[in-house]
């Protein structure tokens, strides 16, 4: 005699069998996938909560201490401000001496080129080692250095470059050039 099946309430918890699984490796795999993808899900969500609590406590700290240090800079008198404007005498990193020295030869590197190749005009073309003259020849690459120049240190290419537009710069040209590179270029460095 054959068995007949039960009520549709036993075949819910067939489902719960995992000798119902074994059976069918499709649905066993099915069911792995599923469960590895919601618990990645749920995990990440974890991670990503935990990790935006630190940030956000971080910044709360870091928002209390300025309020407070605006608050001592409101009740003290000007002498005091001036004070805590200064630069303290930190050490500096070690790592942080060897970077910049780094980006301060490069910027000789840069420059002495500039000057051998190209001095008084607008750019240097590093191939042909020819200075060219894009904005009319007046000087932007020695203009827009300047600064650059004066920041680093380099006092003597500084004053060779000053010396130049003293006496070299003449904004009295006929040419065509782009407003928005002429203005950031030239017009807020001389």
């Amino acid at each position: 005699m054959a068995r007949s099946r039960s009520s549709s309430s036993s075949s819910k918890w067939r489902y719960c069998n995992p000798s119902y699984y074994l059976k069918r490796p499709t649905r066993l795999a099915l069911l792995l996938i599923v469960f590895v993808c919601v618990s990645f899900f749920v995990w990440d969500r974890q991670t990503l909560v935990r990790e935006h609590e630190v940030e956000i406590s971080t910044l709360s700290e870091e928002v209390n201490q300025l309020k407070n240090m605006l608050e001592e800079l409101k009740s003290v008198d000007r002498d005091a401000v001036k004070l805590i404007g200064e630069k303290k005498d930190l050490p500096d990193e070690p790592i942080d001496v060897e970077r910049r020295q780094k980006v301060k030869e490069a910027m000789i590197h840069a420059w002495s080129s500039y000057e051998k190749y190209a001095w008084g005009h607008d750019e240097l073309q590093p191939q042909s080692k020819k200075g060219v003259d894009s904005f009319g020849g007046i000087g932007a690459t020695l203009i827009d250095s300047l600064d650059t120049l004066f920041i680093m240190g380099l006092d003597e290419q500084f004053q060779r470059a000053r010396e130049w537009v003293a006496n070299s710069l003449d904004f009295n040209k006929d040419y065509s050039a782009s407003v928005f590179e002429t203005t950031i270029r030239l017009r807020y460095q001389v």
